[in-house]
Order: structure tokens, then sequence, then C-alpha cells
């Protein structure tokens, strides 16, 4: 195997990791002798993904609220439109 190949590899493999996973990974790099300069560089912080955990909280099964959404609002409010 050479480094190129090796380090193509180590890519791919990095990319599916979990978070999880990658965090562990990364405290045996810097455990390792050899590897612990090239891990401890400072390296820009990766982005974070906000998870969306409320996506679709508001689901009613009814596929046309956007087009009656006065009436609903005014129907809450007891108000005509």
């Amino acid at each position: 195997m050479s480094a190129g190949h090796a380090h193509e590899e180590l890519h791919h493999l990095v990319d599916r990791l979990s978070p999880d996973q990658a965090g562990r990974l990364l405290r045996l790099v810097r455990t390792d002798p050899e590897l612990a300069e090239a891990a401890n560089e400072d390296l820009p912080e990766p982005v974070r993904r906000r998870r969306l955990s409320i996506a679709g909280i508001g689901a009613s099964g009814e596929g046309d609220l956007s087009e009656r959404v006065e009436d609903l609002l005014a129907e809450r409010f007891n108000r005509s439109v």
C-alpha cells in the first residue's frame, strides 16, 4: 500500500465515522508519540450542524394548512376574516 493510497483511504474512513468515533480516534492519535505532534497542531474548529429536533412538530396531517392559514388564525382568535 502506497503512502498516497493510505492517506486517501484514511480520509474516507474518517468521513464515515460518527462524531463519537472520531473523538475516540483523535484521542488514540494524540497518545501516539509519532502522531501526537500532527494531532495537536492548531486546526480550525469543525463546523457544527444544528439538528432540527423540532422539525415537523406541528404536523397536523392536513396538507392545505398554508392555504387556510388566515382562516385557522381567525378561528383560533375568534375573529372573522
